[in-house]
């Protein structure tokens, strides 16, 4: 009697074990760049939100954005955490997207130029920003992939020095991480743009310097942004909710873990996910990232609004999209 009712707790155990297992739902999502911009997506992966949300969430980064969006347009992963520009640019060509959670809420992506060339043109980091942007032409600058939130970004500031991006500077792709380093290193490009900790590995290094550092708010004109959102195709949205509001619920957990948490902590956490990354320099961008990450998840007007000024005047944007098309907040933490 005893063996029999150890067989049947044995088998209750089991069959509970494969039942949690088959409970875990497998969803796709890509993301840009591994950075500290994707401290929501780490976060929830290492901390188990996902798996207590009952999610295996496969995340392929793309080595710069561009990728990222069009295989979620493609219908080849579920989700995508990525600058919120590609949702208003999508919108524009008739494929639209939604952004149900705001990740980071201000600009995230640092400049650095290469030591010479900034001697060649006079240039310090305590340039005021007018002077900086100025200098720029007849300049090579990196960005990450073309149409990635890098090269629009490039396109607003040369724009606003009243400089042409297609004549006055050239404007080319390098990739992400080692690639952008070795780029601005090699000076293959004079000046760069990407998320932090890359600029800051450049500067480490010894061959570059600051020259702008949106992470801090050096340009007043952006004060909100769309930096990092989950988004989703309409039908997603519509047929598979519960997914979407558990995704939701796992990255603002994270978001909000990380808000009443030390930066050591943190950058302890993101450990396993930025293995390249130097102790200091992983606890340097913790610090950066820190006041930009969304503690409820809610994609303001004014970020929507600032982010599409942007696109605007960089040339890319020729019609605006309301802000009902753009967001849906149905799925956030209550």
């Amino acid at each position: 009697m005893k063996r029999l009712m150890f067989l049947v707790l044995v088998a209750i155990v089991c069959t509970s074990g494969v039942a949690n297992a088959q409970a875990l739902k497998k969803v796709k999502m890509t993301i840009p760049v591994i950075a500290h911009s994707m401290l929501p997506v780490f976060l929830a992966q290492n901390k188990n939100y996902f798996a207590e949300e009952k999610l295996e969430v496969e995340v392929n980064s793309t080595n710069g954005g561009g990728p990222d969006i069009r295989a979620l347009i493609a219908g080849d992963v579920d989700f995508s955490f990525t600058t919120g520009d590609n949702v208003i640019l999508a919108h524009q060509e008739g494929r639209p997207l939604l952004m149900v959670m705001s990740g980071l809420n201000k600009l995230f992506i640092n400049w650095a130029m290469h030591k010479d060339a900034a001697k060649s043109k006079g240039i310090t980091e305590s340039t005021p920003l007018a002077e900086k942007i100025k200098a720029l032409k007849g300049m090579t600058i990196g960005v990450t992939n073309a149409g990635a939130l890098t090269a629009h970004l490039a396109s607003f500031v040369v724009r606003k020095a009243g400089l042409n991006p297609q004549s006055d500077v050239n404007i080319v792709p390098i990739g992400s991480g080692p690639t952008w380093l070795a780029a601005l290193e090699n000076r293959k490009v004079d000046v760069a743009l990407t998320a932090p900790p890359t600029p800051d590995m450049a500067i480490s290094r010894g061959f570059a310097m600051l020259f702008i550092n949106n992470a801090k708010g050096e340009d007043p004109s952006i004060s909100e942004f769309l930096m990092e959102n989950l988004i989703v195709r309409p039908e997603t949205a519509s047929k598979d909710g519960d997914t979407v509001r558990r995704m939701v619920r796992a990255l603002t957990r994270a978001n909000q873990w990380a808000l009443k948490s030390t930066a050591e902590q943190v950058a302890e956490a993101l450990k396993p996910s930025m293995t390249t990354i130097a102790a200091d320099l992983l606890l340097s961008g913790v610090k950066a990232v820190l006041p930009t990450l969304s503690g409820d998840g809610r994609t303001s007007e004014k970020s929507v609004q600032i982010t599409q000024d942007v696109l605007e005047q960089a040339g890319i944007l020729k019609k605006r999209a309301p802000y009902a098309e753009l967001v849906n907040n149905e799925f956030l933490m209550k």
